[in-house]
């Protein structure tokens, strides 16, 4: 049940040895979209892409107000592998917005040239050309900008960092001999090195098949940041700093980083929508592949990417039957988007609206069709709403 006390973001951070964190995260990223470390340049640095300088002096994505970036986890070291991770994010940096969909590495999907294959194979037949070109056809969008990140880099950055804390969710054993990998994990909290930490993300014999390891990618992740961000790796920055160049290839700027480091500054690391694109694990020709409903597709990239439309749920905070559909049913009017209507755990007085996106305008606006409601925050990208209604006797009687 929604809680109605209110989240604090994470604090900017100023100091300009903690600014390369951002970048970092980039490198360890799998998600430059979900840390909210800031990025810079230390002294005698510079990133890939060009002179850091010029850089700065030109606008954020040449202008545009709205960009998409591909974000790709190569398992080879050269490029030319298997594409492990794939992220698409849509960044308005005018209204400080972003979002983020997940890829299934084993999507089945049409691979222009080569026709229906596992949307991950079209980076190792085409590197990131092919795979920008697939990713671009499924999705019916254009994609702007790319970070690809090779995982032999991840292995050495989590070395670097002096390995990770994750709590391994049960025993994970598996051998293959031909891509010389050994995953052998005992479950508990664990410190694991780089190799042990890229075992543990790339994990596959799950129940839910590929789900559970972007799940995995998504606590690694925090793992990560939290040790990125320990006040001991400070000192490391310039071997950090080496470790990127040698990990990622990317066309964003500077200036293009900074950008989205401010969103997720602005708005908190927990706002940003995130989804994975729903598909239902098959055994097509002896593959294991997941397949996708395109208009599944298409209703996850208008909805989380380009947030067409308020998305709200609605909860019953009364002991009056009705109410919270009766309140549905007039912010529909309004062109609100109806996620659920349900009873809240709570019996509240006054009716709330939590905003879950960190832009309190979209509170306002529902607030004001109701003609009252106290505003509070609760980030949180995985929630389908962007704002939660609870429904207080002081709406009593709209109900009648």
């Amino acid at each position: 049940m929604v809680s109605a006390r209110a989240r604090v973001g994470r604090p900017a951070r100023a100091s300009r040895a903690w600014e390369w964190w951002w970048l970092i995260w980039v490198a360890a990223g799998l998600s430059v979209f979900l840390c909210g470390a800031a990025l810079g340049i230390a002294s005698g640095g510079g990133v890939p892409g060009g002179p850091w300088f010029g850089e700065l002096l030109s606008p954020a994505f040449g202008g545009r107000d709205r960009v998409t970036i591909l974000l790709v986890g190569v398992d080879n070291a050269q490029g030319h592998g298997l594409a492990d991770t794939l992220i698409v994010a849509v960044a308005n940096p005018s209204l400080g917005e972003m979002a983020t969909v997940s890829i299934p590495r084993d999507s089945r999907v049409e691979v222009p040239g080569l026709g229906i294959q596992r949307i991950n194979a079209a980076h190792s037949y085409g590197g990131r050309p092919l795979t920008i070109q697939t990713v671009e056809l499924l999705l019916g969008l254009p994609i702007d900008y790319y970070v690809e990140v090779n995982v032999p880099g991840i292995v050495r950055l989590v070395d670097a960092i002096g390995g990770v804390d994750i709590a391994v969710e049960k025993r994970m054993y598996y051998r293959d001999r031909s891509q010389h990998l050994l995953i052998d994990l005992q479950p508990g909290l664990q410190h694991l090195n780089g190799e042990q930490a890229m075992g543990y993300v790339r994990f596959r014999h799950d129940a839910v098949g590929d789900f559970g390891r972007m799940e995995r990618q998504r606590g690694f992740l925090r793992a990560v940041a939290d040790k990125l961000l320990a006040p001991e790796n400070v000192r490391r920055v310039r071997n950090l700093a080496d470790i990127f160049v040698d990990t990622v290839n990317t066309n964003l700027t500077v200036k293009d980083i900074l950008a989205l480091k401010r969103i997720v500054e602005q708005s908190g690391p927990e706002a940003i929508r995130t989804a994975t694109l729903p598909g239902e694990p098959r055994m097509i020709h002896g593959q294991s592949m997941i397949e996708l409903d395109p208009a599944q597709v298409q209703e996850t990239v208008d909805r989380v990417l380009f947030g067409q439309g308020l998305y709200v749920t609605v909860l019953n905070g009364t002991d009056l039957p009705g109410l919270a559909a009766h309140i549905a049913s007039t912010l529909e009017e309004h062109g609100c988007e109806i996620i659920a209507v349900d009873n809240s755990a709570e019996r509240v007085n006054t009716t709330l609206v939590i905003d879950h996106r960190g832009q309190a305008r979209r509170a306002e606006r529902v607030a004001g069709w109701l003609g009252r409601g106290a505003i509070s925050a609760a980030p949180d990208g995985d929630n389908p709403a962007d704002v939660t209604v609870v429904v207080g006797r002081d709406l009593a009687g709209a109900g009648r």
